[in-house]
């Protein structure tokens, strides 16, 4: 018997494509289907309930934000995009938002020719980061009408910047941009050509002007109803006269950010008083908010006699020139004075603010002075370590004195004439300059500032040993005297509560005020007055031990210390010979002898 196969068609394997073609088609159909049961399904979610315009204003908050937290060359910029592939239907709210897009990325060509198209008729953010690509720059800025906000920093001397800076500038002196409210220009440094704002300058919305080496004429139509003036660095030729600065900033009533450096009226080195106009002829201010001033101290008393204000924040870095500081200080400082009176008046809807808290330090050798209405600022104490620098936060004024050395005693024992410090309640030292005998009774007053409770110290060896010395009772005192005398004049800061010492270091030799036994006996001296502290901190400090903690431990109740010990006694008792071994038990008896000479536990008095 013989099998055959049955026959196969010569166009089976069409049929089998047409066949597999219906079946996919089928599967594309109900995948589609499903798309759009998914979409009725999430349609009947309660967020979907949320209104489209709603929706895109939430989505342009988080952008904002997102743009906030990085810089605008960081990819992570545009972190908010996720925001599109959540759902159909959030994606078309995304791409329907124009303002979502109206920040273009200026890192890719692409990403900028499709956010401009995307954002449609949107006011325009461009701002330049690090890295960039030119033409996306210029790209952006062919939209003069769409412009709100442009900040164009170009560093070490770009020319390709500087040359579209120029033909922006150019363009809008020609051109109207009348949605412009911000502009940001810095191109290169001082030896780089200047880029000059026109005088006529068509951007009548425009409230913020920050400049940095670059010129403008004070007659500029840019200078006109302004919130925000910032100008740094002008060129000399570019410096304005007094009458001309106050013409400029009487055509800015709402102005509530004023910031000059090196953009001051200037004065003869060889001046011997300010120039007092008539108080008609000052210019009010009355929306202040910020003041910041930076030139040498006589060109920024001259510009405070003509302010009328009561600005919150003020911040003045005042240089001496070098013929005459002791003249220039003596000069200015009634001036700055009677400023920061007026820093502490308070509005019309609030009491009246005083200082509360004071911080010294000095950075790159100046003195800085920083006051506040906080009594302790969170972000003065927040890290330990060092004392914040940050200018901006919770401070009230800020004081850079960059003067000589040998002026330096002058203005720190004049700082009772600039701010009164009856009302000073948190004190905050970090200054790295020699003392002298005397030094916090000069600063501070014989009192020591009568309501200060806390303070924190970060110095040198002899600030430490002049506030251990100032800290003496005048009575019932344990401690050494100083050439033979005792202390003299009101009890140093009576309400101190609570003393922090940081990256100090004490020293052993009994030629020195810095033992740890000294301030032991000053504690001893405050208790004894019945102005014993609450809290004693001691972090980073060298030459203090176990020891020397647990006796003060049973003067103060809270005392901190991190057991930060110097290696060198480690060292030493590790590798010392047994002569070294003998005179260190020889050098502890003694002291233990000296340590019985005084009874701490009695009346107070030494033995």
């Amino acid at each position: 018997m013989t099998l055959s196969c049955p026959a196969v068609p010569l166009d089976s394997p069409l049929l089998t494509s047409k066949s597999q073609t219906e079946i996919d088609d089928e599967l594309v159909a109900l995948e589609e289907r499903m798309r759009a049961l998914r979409m009725r399904r999430n349609s009947l979610s309660l967020i979907s309930s949320i209104p489209p315009e709603l929706l895109g204003t939430i989505f342009v908050h988080h952008a904002q934000q997102t743009q906030l937290l990085h810089s605008p060359d960081n990819s992570d910029i545009l972190s908010w995009i996720i925001v599109g592939h959540i759902c159909h239907q959030w994606r078309e709210v995304a791409l329907g938002t124009p303002e979502l897009w109206a920040t273009p990325f200026l890192n890719s060509s692409q990403a900028t020719d499709e956010m401009l198209t995307r954002s449609k008729m949107a006011p325009l953010i461009v701002r330049v980061g690090w890295q960039y690509r030119m033409d996306s720059i210029q790209k952006a800025l062919m939209h003069t009408e769409r412009l709100q906000v442009v900040s164009l920093v170009f560093l070490h001397g770009d020319a390709a910047g500087r040359h579209c800076v120029m033909e922006f500038i150019n363009k809008l002196s020609s051109c109207s941009a009348p949605k412009l409210q911000s502009l940001t220009l810095e191109v290169g440094d001082e030896q780089t050509p200047r880029i000059a704002i026109p005088i006529s300058f068509p951007a009548p919305n425009l409230c913020n002007l920050q400049i940095k080496h670059c010129d403008l004429s004070w007659a500029s139509s840019a200078l006109t109803g302004l919130t925000v003036l910032d100008i740094k660095k002008l060129s000399s030729e570019c410096l304005p006269t007094l009458a001309e600065l106050i013409s400029a900033l009487r055509r800015m009533p709402a102005l509530h950010t004023l910031a000059l450096e090196d953009a001051l009226p200037t004065l003869s080195p060889n001046t011997a008083s300010l120039p007092r106009a008539p108080c008609a002829m000052n210019v009010q201010l009355f929306h202040l908010k910020q003041l910041r001033l930076t030139a040498k101290i006589l060109e920024v008393a001259n510009v405070l006699t003509c302010i009328e204000s009561t600005t919150p924040e003020v911040r003045l870095v005042c240089r001496a020139s070098s013929e005459n500081p002791g003249q220039e200080w003596d000069l200015s400082l009634p001036i700055i004075s009677h400023t920061l009176v007026n820093c502490f008046k308070g509005t019309r809807d609030k009491s009246r603010q005083v200082p509360r808290s004071m911080q010294l330090s000095s950075p790159s050798n100046c003195i800085r002075l920083r006051y506040s209405t906080v009594p302790k600022p969170s972000s003065w104490a927040r890290e330990k370590s060092r004392l914040d620098l940050n200018l901006s936060a919770e401070c009230s004024v800020i004081l850079d004195f960059d003067f000589p050395v040998e002026m330096r005693r002058t203005i720190l024992s004049d700082l009772r004439r600039i701010v009164p410090l009856g009302s000073i309640e948190a004190m905050y030292f970090d200054f790295v300059f020699n003392c002298w005998d005397g030094f916090w009774a000069d600063i501070l007053g014989r009192g020591g500032a009568r309501n200060l409770a806390y303070m924190q110290l970060r110095g040198t060896e002899q600030a430490l040993e002049e506030l251990l010395k100032s800290l003496r009772s005048r009575k019932h005192s344990v401690s050494r005297s100083v050439g033979g005398r005792s202390q003299q004049g009101p009890f140093f800061s009576p309400a101190l509560s609570h003393l922090v010492l940081h990256d100090l270091e004490f020293n052993p030799s009994i030629l020195t005020w810095a033992r740890p036994s000294d301030l032991l006996d000053v504690l001893i001296d405050r208790v004894n007055e019945g102005r014993g502290l609450d809290h004693l901190e001691i972090a980073s400090t060298l030459g203090i031990f176990a020891r020397d903690v647990q006796l003060l431990r049973e003067v103060v109740a809270d005392v901190s210390w991190d057991e930060y010990e110097s290696d060198e006694e480690f060292d030493l008792t590790q590798y010392s010979t047994e002569e070294e071994e003998e005179e260190e038990e020889e050098e502890e008896e003694e002291e233990e002898e000296d340590f019985i000479d005084y009874d701490f536990y009695s009346d107070g008095y030494s033995s």
